[in-house]
């Protein structure tokens, strides 16, 4: 009995990081405050720097990174074998997944054949179903973490296809203003998880060193992003 204790113990101590529990504001001007400290394990990380991702038009979301000991060296916080952690927060509801996609733009044309039958209430009751998502206008999460992931590894990535993967399976659902996606690579682990709740565990550091390279390394999918994540002088 004491065993199966143990061993059960374990396997929750591998599967569950302990992080400081977040919750963050958007303004009308696409801000939002980052904590100085957040506590992950019984490691203090502090914000290195924060920055903002922006298309075209639409400001998408905005992130922070945090390290065990602030540096403007990409190459030691990648290699750190400390915790380290990225808060991304969603400023737009145009950055979706491609299910979400395909079904906003679905509603969007079956809007169009209500309006010229006269069906107004159920057009009305489908724009409530995405309200404040423009249709057609939207940008693929999928598409836009996969090419940089792909870019970051010149193509070769056989070895971390599952990865990638479990990594967009946490923003299926629709994604909304306001909602925090938390990355933090600990130990061997990278802990995935939405508004506090975790979605994954991907295992290995492959995979963490590929996802740190996009936002911070050689091949950054925004070099402004990158130096403000650097800055480490707030």
């Amino acid at each position: 009995m004491a065993k199966f204790i143990y061993t059960l113990l374990l396997i929750l101590s591998s599967t569950h990081v302990f992080s400081q529990e977040q919750t963050y504001d958007v303004s009308i001007f696409k801000n939002v405050k980052f904590p100085n400290v957040i506590t992950v394990e019984n490691e203090n990380l502090k914000l290195n720097g924060h920055g903002m991702h922006s298309s075209g038009l639409f400001k998408l979301f905005v992130c922070g990174l945090y390290v065990y000991e602030r540096t403007d060296d990409p190459i030691k916080i990648i290699y750190d074998d400390h915790a380290k952690m990225i808060e991304m927060v969603i400023t737009s509801n145009q950055f979706q997944s491609d299910k979400t996609i395909e079904e906003v733009n679905r509603v969007h044309d079956e809007n169009m054949k209500l309006m010229k039958s006269g069906e107004l209430g159920d057009m009305v009751n489908n724009i409530k179903k995405f309200d404040g998502i423009i249709p057609h206008k939207m940008i693929s999460i999928d598409k836009s973490f996969k090419d940089s992931i792909i870019k970051a590894n010149n193509g070769q990535i056989d070895n971390i296809v599952g990865d990638i993967e479990t990594f967009l399976s946490m923003f299926q659902e629709e994604v909304k203003i306001g909602d925090h996606f938390r990355f933090t690579c600990y130990n061997n682990e990278l802990h995935l998880s939405k508004n506090n709740k975790e979605k994954g565990v991907i295992q290995g550091k492959e995979f963490q060193k590929s996802l740190l390279n996009i936002f911070i390394g050689n091949m950054t999918f925004n070099e402004s992003l990158k130096e403000d994540l650097l800055s480490k002088d707030l």
